[in-house]
């Protein structure tokens, strides 16, 4: 009875152990190839990294200047409720903060791989 019991214990933590060893492989492996996938792109990207973002800041631009769009179109429309309104105005604005925090980020990984000082903080 001993021996089952051991047995059965010593068995249930080898394959605990096992699937400890294989979680953390497996996050250290996406980990390692998120930052491989990162310096890949940065390196054989096809624009500089100006270029990109000047790209990258257009498009973000142009659906937030869309969506304000529709939103003052419809801001005259009594089909919608004040309510509805609203919550679009917080989702442009959450969108908006949101692009520039990428915005910053970006430039901030860019100024890291070139080599120049950070900037400063607004």
């Amino acid at each position: 009875m001993y021996f089952t019991l051991y047995f059965t214990k010593a068995k249930h933590y080898c394959t605990m152990e096992h699937q400890d060893k294989f979680y953390k492989g497996l996050f250290f492996g996406a980990v390692l190839g998120a930052a491989a996938g990162t310096i890949m792109g940065l390196l054989f990207a096809p624009h500089k990294g100006i270029e990109t973002q000047q790209i990258i800041t257009g498009k973000i631009k142009h659906a937030l200047d869309k969506a304000n769009d529709l939103y003052e179109s419809n801001e005259h429309d009594g089909a919608y409720s004040n309510e509805a309104k609203t919550r679009s105005q917080e989702i442009i604005n959450t969108a908006r903060d949101e692009a520039k925090k990428i915005l910053d980020e970006a430039n901030s990984i860019i100024r890291d791989i070139k080599g120049y000082p950070k900037a400063k903080e607004n």
